[in-house]
């Protein structure tokens, strides 16, 4: 299948320069902001280290997009960690409509610490750890909500890894506003436990399932080294057997890593369209295919109307290139910044027709009339 990708890719016009890992800011309306959230726990005040990118020009109340991160096994790992390490799949939120704001939970980066709950092969009991994390992620939720910008009755919370059991915890919770949550190779990975551990890690899941939960989105790659596939399948069937309402999504192997999907390039390109799939069956704001067929029909495009569609879907950096001459269109995406996207689509658009400019630049149209 990640062949068959690539084909399409070649077809299509679609060509990736980075992973995306650390992308500076674009050169679009986002706002980005640097802060720190203040919660309260065990009635103590926490300090969250988090970072939030809004569109700029939106008008009143936005949805929420509340994401939280992965745990390394180094402890210095996870104090080099920072809010701004996930600022590509932020604006990539952003720039869909929602007030996107990365959260780091006690322990990691410029939070608080110190880490709340630890487990151990001699102490398999999972559930004290997420408990713990979906407890600060409520309390980083209930702050955000309050913010004149927020909408508080429409907020999604997306998890990597540990963050990927974090928010499904989370809804076990049912905390007021939250319609749906999306576990990105979600688990946690016990080192010289393995066997031990996965089967602790199938029962704190089903544990995790509740009557009446957000609903759930699941993305995971077939060659994820921590969490392969009949684990994953252990721990769906786990989820849907306990009444989770679980949608799950396989990813093709993703090289070098498949647990590394959340910041990959490519793999973003994949599972954000499922993401986009999902918001639109829980009734939230995304990018509207409506607008992109009405670019497409101004510009005088006439085919691969689904391949022009797919650009919004696809992740940032990003930029369009195209030919009114030959009705000819190349795009990049995922490129580590603005000015490296335009470069690339110019070239790439230029090996067919000479009369190239750029279209847009990441979702803003900038061709004149």
């Amino acid at each position: 299948m990640l062949a068959a990708l690539r084909i399409l890719g070649r077809l299509a016009g679609i060509f990736v320069l980075a992973l995306g890992a650390g992308a500076v800011q674009a050169q679009e309306p986002l706002k980005q902001e640097d802060t720190f959230l203040r919660i309260k726990i065990d009635q103590r005040d926490v300090r969250l280290e988090a970072l939030i990118v809004r569109p700029e020009t939106a008008q009143g109340r936005l949805p929420l997009a509340l994401i939280t991160h992965g745990k390394s096994s180094s402890s210095i790992s996870m104090g080099d960690l920072r809010a701004s390490s996930y600022a590509t799949v932020a604006r990539d939120f952003a720039r869909r409509g929602w007030l996107a704001a990365v959260v780091m939970r006690r322990g990691f980066g410029q939070s608080d610490g110190p880490y709340p709950s630890s487990t151990s092969c001699a102490n398999l009991d999972l559930a004290p750890v997420f408990g713990s994390d979906a407890i600060e992620l409520e309390g980083a939720l209930q702050a955000l909500q309050k913010r004149d910008d927020v909408d508080p009755t429409r907020a999604i919370a997306v998890g990597e890894s540990a963050g990927g059991a974090a928010v499904l915890a989370l809804a076990r919770r049912k905390p007021a506003g939250l319609r749906g949550v999306i576990n990105v190779a979600g688990g946690l990975n016990i080192d010289n436990c393995v066997d031990k551990s996965r089967d602790a890690l199938v029962g704190t899941v089903k544990s995790l399932q509740q009557p009446g939960a957000a609903p759930q989105l699941w993305i995971y790659a077939k060659n994820d080294e921590l969490f392969p596939p009949a684990l994953v399948d252990r721990m769906r069937g786990a989820a849907l057997d306990a009444g989770g309402n679980v949608r799950f999504v396989e990813l093709p192997e993703i090289k070098p890593r498949g647990h590394l999907i959340f910041r990959h390039g490519q793999a973003r390109l994949t599972w954000l369209q499922e993401v986009d799939s999902s918001l639109r069956a829980w009734q939230l704001p995304t990018w509207s295919p409506a607008r992109a067929r009405q670019h497409f029909a101004k510009l005088g495009l006439t085919s691969r109307s689904d391949t022009f569609e797919r650009y919004f879907a696809a992740p940032g950096e990003k930029a369009m290139a195209l030919s009114r001459q030959r009705k000819h269109f190349r795009y990049i995406f995922g490129a580590l910044t603005l000015d490296s996207a335009k470069e690339g689509a110019l070239r790439e658009c230029a090996k067919a027709a000479q009369d190239c400019v750029v279209a847009f630049e990441n979702d803003q149209i900038v061709l004149r009339d």
